[in-house]
């Protein structure tokens, strides 16, 4: 039986929202969104690393001018420092503030028990599946080769 492939696109996108959703409500209680709790983890994984706005434009795939209003609400909320990078002028880098470590380990565990309800539910290979699946989306390898077969007549 030929399935309808557009639910798989559906079905990806219903996810993300619901993931988003999720997250946006628990980060909420703590007078944050799911993207500043998102990049606050980021950021942690470069204690002693320059971390460039850069990097969480690329991480997040996100522009620029959405780094730069989300970086700055984080700045006035105290939860970062954004300042000139010593190796471009043109970049800036950013760092954690001691106030942002108290959501480091809140995340954490957050992650830990989405993580958790995850491998209860499926087997390790229906997991390792579903991983490379998302990866092969990820690069958009389904949809990469669109423009060649089907261009304008």
């Amino acid at each position: 039986m030929k399935q309808d492939l557009s639910m798989y696109g559906r079905l990806v996108k219903h996810a993300s929202n619901m993931m988003s959703r999720h997250i946006d409500s628990f980060a909420a209680g703590y007078g944050l969104t799911g993207v500043q709790l998102s990049i606050i983890d980021f950021l942690d994984k470069y204690p002693e690393q320059i971390c460039l706005q850069r990097d969480i434009e690329n991480e997040f795939a996100i522009r620029r001018s959405s780094a730069t209003t989300l970086l700055q609400r984080m700045e006035k909320k105290g939860l970062v420092v954004r300042s000139i990078a010593k190796s471009d002028a043109r970049q800036k880098q950013i760092q954690l503030t001691f106030k942002a470590q108290p959501f480091v380990k809140l995340n954490q565990r957050y992650m830990e028990v989405r993580r958790a309800s995850l491998e209860a539910s499926f087997t390790a290979a229906e997991l390792q599946n579903f991983t490379e699946i998302l990866k092969f989306l990820t690069i958009d390898e389904a949809g990469k080769n669109y423009g060649k077969d089907h261009e304008k007549k």
